[in-house]
């Protein structure tokens, strides 16, 4: 069995180049053509293709009768070169996408062309793919790893370009997706939404795969950019996961005229200062969105569209996916029939070897809705209410959880005030490459979902974040470590640096004054930091930092770090009192709760 992911996709936009990935697999098709006898030929010639004898067994699949094609033949490897994108071709698929950039080469009369580059990755092609699977347009066998073209894909290769016929069909294959039948529902209120108002309710809320920016502290990220530069940094690259998605997908509703795309004039209070901008990729739903929306839910004269949930759509980006995955797909399958009690729900998926409990379960229920299935909620009874299709379950899967999951289920448990959404801490403070995510996930909570003031600085010369209460402040320092994270001594010098700028407040010294953030009121002042876990010999650099500086300090995991939030927001400590425990070691509230 092949390990693939579908369902979640964050590239392709351009529907007549996903027209053209479909056609590939309709015999005699305009594309189909065109890979046997230009495309792949002229990858040859010019010497583009992995090798000839390759692209000679692709011209050969093309011309069965059948196309059933294997998917890495589809996608290709990205062998030969150490940057992927300069790997020869080694798919169909890739063959069928041109690239962006200008390539010098040699036609067969020795002469020397310049010309678009006549492929893509590998990885590029995997997201055309995904996108086509997807939304059912082809049709994927796990079993053999194969893809074939299905009915709706044959209508939708007939269509004339840019017909009413042609975005009929589209939208038809759309209705049967879930994240996009999401992204019309949250539209539908009339509300004039951006892609982080969107993302921010898109997908497995507080989950590694699913992140979604702030949208407070991105408008200040931006009004606080220095120069042009960084702000085009932060307008094209600072968005979660989930952003993502919603932007892709309101992006392919509006091609068909269902969501429209209006810059969207946001207003914001951050840090006790009022900023705002225009954030371009916001979007509104047409009345046609609204028409068609109805047409997902089912009517007296429509019957409802069934919905494509693949089993690897229902995780991603967390070390134990198949249990996780495991857990809804069984779960899914459970709340079809007829209506359920959570407790039922839990006694069921501990027969199927699922142990978790009734807050996880029902977190689950919550996210199977932010994904686009319908649950129909009834007297503390859950149903789904869609037919759902495409969803297999693994056959001799061994579903264990690991050590992550089970410290989230742990906590989870505890957390009564506190939103969810915040367990993601945990999965990125173990995440290595997830620091930027984690120093704004951590800030969010402590600021949007706790009542201090303060903002994430991030960038050069800057500590990841700040907050205040009352006159009391903190310098934070974030590191999302997957081992654990030991305070080398440079890190530790960077704090003395920090605390020094602070103190010293000299505009020579550092020219961006990070320090004027802090309210004027705040005359204490300690250092923190925040990570997966600590080991070796922090302690002893907490204290050095300590003692250098004058001021106390302390280090907290990410899991404590929730801990203390819970007691925070349930009133059970008090604010001011929370100072207390920067005493120049780690602060443990788990066994306080």
């Amino acid at each position: 069995m092949a390990n693939r992911t579908f369902g979640w996709v964050q590239n392709p936009a351009k529907f007549s180049t996903l027209k053209d990935v479909v056609a590939v697999f309709e015999k005699d098709s305009y594309m189909h053509k065109a890979l046997i006898n230009e495309r792949i030929p002229k990858l040859i010639e010019y010497n583009l293709a992995c090798d000839s004898d390759t692209m000679q067994r692709f011209i050969n699949l093309l011309n069965k009768q059948s196309l059933v094609l294997p998917y890495s033949d589809l996608k290709g490897r990205g062998a030969g070169s150490r940057n992927r994108g300069d790997a020869k071709c080694s798919g169909i698929i890739q063959a069928v996408l041109t690239g962006q950039k200008y390539i010098n080469v040699t036609d067969k009369n020795g002469e020397i062309i310049r010309i678009k580059k006549p492929y893509q990755d590998d990885w590029s092609t995997d997201g055309w793919l995904r996108w086509a699977i997807s939304v059912g347009l082809l049709n994927y066998d796990n079993n053999t790893d194969t893809c074939c073209i299905s009915e709706s894909g044959k209508k939708f290769i007939n269509t004339e370009h840019n017909s009413v016929e042609e975005k009929t069909m589209l939208g038809e294959a759309y209705l049967s997706y879930p994240p996009a039948v999401r992204i019309l529902s949250l539209l539908s209120t009339g509300e004039h939404l951006t892609k982080f108002e969107l993302g921010s309710k898109l997908g497995f809320i507080g989950e590694a795969g699913f992140t979604s920016i702030p949208q407070n502290i991105y408008v200040h990220a931006y009004n606080n950019a220095t120069i042009p530069a960084e702000k085009t940094e932060i307008r094209n690259n600072v968005e979660g996961s989930s952003d993502k998605y919603a932007r892709m997908i309101a992006g392919w509703l509006c091609d068909i005229g269902w969501v429209e795309r209006a810059s969207k004039e946001v207003k914001t209070n951050y840090g006790n200062k009022e900023y705002s901008m225009k954030i371009g990729q916001s979007f509104l739903i047409t009345a046609e969105g609204l028409k068609n929306l109805k047409k997902a839910y089912g009517s007296s004269s429509s019957k409802r569209i069934p919905k494509i949930v693949f089993y690897e759509m229902l995780a991603t980006k967390i070390s134990d996916s198949d249990y996780v995955r495991g857990r809804r797909a069984y779960l899914i399958k459970y709340l079809l029939p007829r209506d359920r009690t959570v407790e039922e729900c839990t006694a069921h998926l501990k027969i199927k070897g699922f142990d978790d409990s009734e807050a996880c379960i029902i977190d689950d229920i919550h996210g199977l809705q932010c994904m686009g299935i319908s649950v129909r909620i009834n007297r503390g009874k859950y149903r789904i209410t869609d037919e759902i299709i495409k969803l297999d379950i693994p056959v001799n899967v061994t579903y264990t959880k690991t050590d992550l999951t089970i410290i989230k289920d742990t906590i989870r448990n505890k957390l009564k005030h506190i939103n969810h959404k915040y367990l993601n801490l945990i999965d990125l403070s173990f995440d290595g490459d997830s620091d930027k995510e984690f120093e704004i996930q951590t800030i969010d909570l402590l600021t949007n979902e706790l009542s201090f003031t303060g903002m994430r600085l991030g960038g050069s010369r800057k500590p990841d974040g700040i907050i205040s209460y009352n006159e009391s402040g903190v310098i934070i320092d974030n590191k999302a470590y997957s081992v654990g994270y030991s305070l080398p001594i440079p890190q530790a010098d960077e704090m003395v640096r920090y605390i020094g700028e602070n103190q010293r407040r000299n505009e020579k010294e550092n020219p961006n004054k990070w320090w004027d953030n802090f309210d004027n009121k705040v005359k204490d002042f300690y250092f923190l930091f925040v990570s997966s876990i600590f080991t070796g010999g922090f302690t002893n650099r907490l204290e050095n930092i300590s003692i250098k500086t004058g001021i106390n300090g302390g280090a907290i995991n990410s899991q404590n770090l929730l801990y203390l939030s819970e007691k925070l927001k349930c009133g059970e400590l008090s604010y001011d009192d929370s100072f207390k425990f920067f005493g120049n070691k780690e602060i443990m509230i788990m066994n306080c709760i």
